[in-house]
């Protein structure tokens, strides 16, 4: 009996038993189910990562490409460009704004403006255009770079906004108008002695008729006054006063009219040589040293020499009168504008007469070349007129460079002699 009881709950131990060994199959092939359902998501996940990894690297890529595009776009442009954001701290400075500028874009970008450039350069320009930037203004400005040299820029300013058009920013854009400034220059003098030399030409035509009259009637004078020597001498000193004012109208009329150089092949080396030894028209004092740079060989320009002669005649004398009989007068000549291949398109030949006299006021610089304008005591001042019109009748120009108690450089620049012309 008791045995029979012990089989009966040893027969319910071991179903009991398989039945919690069917359970744990069973959770276990659930388990299993989930694990493999589990891994089969989890390579889903890893193809969707890698396609969002591949698309995320694929738009970096992009946008580094664009970011290169615009860095490249900015880099090669001609006018500086400097962008700041809201607190007014650099965030772009390009090449060509470090060029004109003279600064590093480098060390520029992260600093403020007001910390990069000078405190009076930053208040005169860059405060006034970015408080009235929506107005799309330009200012004007000289500036001067670090070893003094001075350049003449134009800035303007413009808002930078983002997508939400909200302002973030402000963009600067400076340009180099020294160029422009020069040409302008050039243009209003040209005008200037257009028009005065008009005006001259009609009034040393009304002149010189009574100024024939007043010298014939002064020499008849004198012949009648041969027993009274001094009233010859003021007969006489009537016919060199209308002597010399017959000189200045002669050039005055030079003045007035157009040059048209002859189109001969001048060699300048050989016509400066022949101004520094042969002409009688200029005494060289002792004391003053003449140094020759002129350029090997013979340099060819395309002009006419009597001309040409006469315009560095006057600046040969006008350098020996500024140094006072002492320093040195310095003449140079060089073929430029050849490109490193050799090609001589627009190639000139540069002539400089340099001295170390007593210079030129900035305020008489711009008026040097305007007629009757003269710092001598003695002078029409129609010398460096009548040699401009000169030179610029050669398709030449004239470029003047000098410190007072230093010295003054003249530069000439012709055409050279081109045989395919």
């Amino acid at each position: 009996m008791v045995e029979n009881l012990v089989e009966k709950k040893r027969e319910q131990e071991i179903q009991v038993l398989h039945k919690a060994f069917e359970s744990f199959n069973e959770a276990s092939q659930q388990l299993q189910g989930s694990y493999d359902k589990l891994q089969e998501r989890i390579k889903e996940l890893d193809s969707q990562l890698a396609d969002k990894n591949l698309e995320l690297k694929q738009n970096l890529n992009e946008k580094d490409k664009v970011k290169n595009y615009l860095n490249n776009i900015l880099e090669s442009l001609h006018n500086g460009v400097v962008v700041i954001d809201s607190n007014e701290k650099i965030t772009a400075f390009n090449q060509s704004a470090g060029v004109i500028m003279g600064k590093s874009p480098g060390k520029c970008v992260g600093k403020k403006l007001k910390d990069v450039f000078s405190p009076d350069f930053f208040e005169s320009t860059f405060a006034p255009l970015i408080q009235t930037k929506e107005k799309n203004e330009s200012l004007d400005r000289v500036y001067y770079l670090e070893d003094n040299e001075k350049v003449d820029i134009r800035v303007s300013a413009s808002p930078m906004k983002d997508n939400k058009d909200k302002e973030v920013g402000t963009v600067l854009i400076v340009q180099d108008v020294t160029d422009l400034k020069r040409l302008e220059e050039e243009v209003q003098r040209n005008q200037r002695l257009t028009a005065m030399g008009e005006m001259a030409a009609g009034i040393a035509h009304e002149i010189r008729n009574p100024l024939g009259s007043i010298e014939l009637f002064a020499s008849l004078l004198r012949k009648d006054l041969e027993e009274d020597v001094d009233k010859q001498l003021l007969a006489d000193h009537i016919c060199s006063g209308v002597k010399n004012m017959d000189r200045i109208i002669s050039s005055i009329l030079l003045f007035a009219k157009s040059p048209e150089p002859s189109c001969q092949r001048c060699d300048i080396n050989a016509m400066l040589q022949e101004l520094l030894e042969f002409s009688s028209n200029i005494i060289y004092p002792e004391n003053i040293k003449i140094i020759r740079k002129f350029g090997k060989g013979k340099l060819f320009c395309r002009g006419d020499a009597d001309l040409l002669r006469q315009v560095f005649l006057n600046f040969i004398r006008n350098a020996i009168q500024a140094m006072q009989e002492e320093g040195e007068l310095i003449l140079k000549s060089e073929e430029i504008g050849i490109s490193k291949k050799g090609k001589r398109e627009g190639a000139c030949i540069a002539i400089s007469i340099s001295d170390t006299g007593i210079g030129i006021s900035p305020e008489n610089i711009r008026k040097i070349f305007n007629p009757f304008f003269t710092t001598k005591a003695r002078g029409t001042g129609l010398g460096m007129a009548i040699a401009y019109n000169i030179i610029k009748a050669h398709q030449g120009t004239i470029e003047v460079e000098s410190q007072q108690n230093v010295g003054t450089t003249f530069t000439v620049k012709i055409p050279i002699w081109d045989t395919k012309r």
